[in-house]
């Protein structure tokens, strides 16, 4: 049998199939991958339903990617040049790009 549960998702499915055991891990790991594969068929074909009854149009989606453009920025800073664990560092990150958020938007 070929594992591609193996292949995608690497050390997981290892712990899967420890857990389960061989045959009842496989199956597991490829429910997996048909799942996701499945919820991934669903959203695309509900793209144009969710996309106009979501509420969320360029400006929210715009906002999302500064947040997170504005986040990974510090964290890169934090993490490499002033050597801050991970954790930490994205959790300063965020709560920063958050305070800047607010700023420009309430004291605008």
């Amino acid at each position: 049998m070929v594992d591609f549960a193996s292949m995608l998702f690497g050390d997981f499915q290892d712990s899967i199939v420890a857990t389960f055991g061989d045959t009842i891990g496989w199956v597991v790991g490829h429910s997996l991958i048909v799942g996701l594969v499945a919820l991934v068929w669903y959203t695309w074909i509900g793209r144009n339903h969710i996309r106009t009854q979501s509420g969320w149009g360029m400006p929210e989606i715009r906002d999302i990617a500064t947040i997170l453009a504005v986040t990974m920025a510090q964290y890169i800073v934090y993490t490499s040049n002033l050597d801050y664990p991970e954790w930490p560092a994205l959790a300063i990150a965020f709560s920063a790009t958050m305070f800047a958020r607010w700023c420009i938007n309430v004291l605008n």
